[in-house]
């Protein structure tokens, strides 16, 4: 059986109540009452909440000064706001759509324009939790399914890794090998999922420390160069800092790094280099990923940073689209920025710029796919 729909009735003359009241009953609903802003931010704490019918005329704080906060609140911006007024203007009705109000009523109110319009607005909330439901159920079964294909992709890792100690000829131990990275690879992808679920819903903890940023550069650049000399592909550090010190999540941080250089040597040509910049203002640290290879042309560089956006397809390279918009994530959850720009003559350049002491309790990555 469905829960009665929640109506919240701010008002700070309680016989108001008593005519909504009135006006709404035989409706079913489910009506409670606050007189101020404070009681209506302590209700909300405790209680859910489908419309809110909300006075604009109150001392102390005023309705158009309590919708703008409510919408201020995440977890409470997609209730929906009916402002009661006794307003009529144009300029006063446009303040409290401003406001982020939803819809508004003139008083004395009418029982049949209340309803249909309480009607519309439970419409709305009804269709908004029901997209909810499903998304939740969608990210649910994508990280089981995600969750499940850990386990035997890092068996066939184990595995390879196992037989590569044992005596094997020289086209069995190239075989082992491709077997080995393609399982890496792959291990790096499923984990590359489970974090941006995570970073999307807000559910990744993050462990910030202070680092210093040039040794962690010099050490994942370290790892590269055996894959960057395979390819003739010379990586050059450029460190220009006054205070590499910064608070970030050196994991997280490592990953965007790998991300990036992994891209760079991918998209550069044999015998190219790459150069990773460094620099730092008094609040700020910026790095650079800077390569020589195709490029990237100005329509696709307003969508790059977007999930399984792959840009130009080229036949010789494997690409799945999840990594700079994993870059993104990683960033925004710094309270940083990350961009593209063209490198001259030839290449293209990724900075990220993140402050050296991130609020890492207000992060968002809502726009990471915008």
């Amino acid at each position: 059986m469905n829960e009665p729909a929640s109506i919240l009735i701010v008002d700070d003359e309680p016989r108001n109540f008593d005519v909504i009241e009135a006006l709404l009953e035989n409706e079913g609903y489910q009506l409670s009452y606050a007189s101020n802003g404070y009681q209506t931010l302590r209700y909300l704490e405790n209680n859910p909440v489908d419309v809110i019918l909300l006075d604009v005329m109150m001392p102390e704080i005023d309705g158009i000064t309590l919708c703008s906060q409510i919408k201020g609140y995440p977890e409470y911006q997609y209730i929906p706001i009916i402002m009661v007024t006794a307003l009529t203007s144009k300029q006063d009705l446009g303040r409290c759509l401003e406001a982020g109000a939803d819809d508004f009523i003139s008083k004395p109110l009418n029982s049949i324009e209340l309803r249909s319009r309480v009607h519309s607005m439970l419409r709305i909330k009804q269709q908004y939790d029901y997209l909810q439901l499903l998304l939740k159920r969608r990210e649910e079964m994508a990280e089981i399914i995600v969750h499940d294909l850990q386990n035997p992709v890092s068996s066939v890792v184990l595995s390879s890794e196992m037989l590569k100690m044992t005596k094997l000829d020289e086209r069995q131990q190239t075989k082992v090998e491709q077997i080995r990275v393609a399982g890496k690879r792959l291990e790096e992808q499923i984990q590359t999922l489970l974090t941006m679920a995570k970073l999307e819903t807000g559910r990744l903890v993050l462990n910030p420390d202070q680092i210093n940023l040039i040794p962690l550069l010099e050490k994942l650049i370290q790892e590269f160069s055996a894959i960057a000399s395979a390819k003739e592909i010379e990586i050059i550090p450029n460190f220009q800092a006054h205070n590499d010190a910064a608070v970030i999540d050196s994991h997280l941080f490592s990953r965007i790094i790998n991300n990036l250089l992994s891209n760079a040597l991918k998209y550069s040509p044999r015998g190219k280099s790459i150069e990773v910049q460094f620099q730092d203002t008094s609040d700020t640290v910026i790095i650079k990923v800077i390569d020589q290879g195709k490029g990237i042309n100005d329509d696709i560089k307003k969508r790059i940073f977007q999930k399984y956006e792959t840009g130009t397809q080229y036949q010789e390279i494997r690409q799945t689209g999840l990594g700079l918009a994993f870059c993104k994530m990683a960033v925004l959850a710094h309270n940083g920025t990350i961009q593209v720009e063209d490198n001259h003559p030839q290449g293209t350049i990724f900075m990220i710029e993140i402050p050296r002491e991130a609020d890492f309790e207000s992060h968002s990555v809502d726009n990471a796919n915008e």
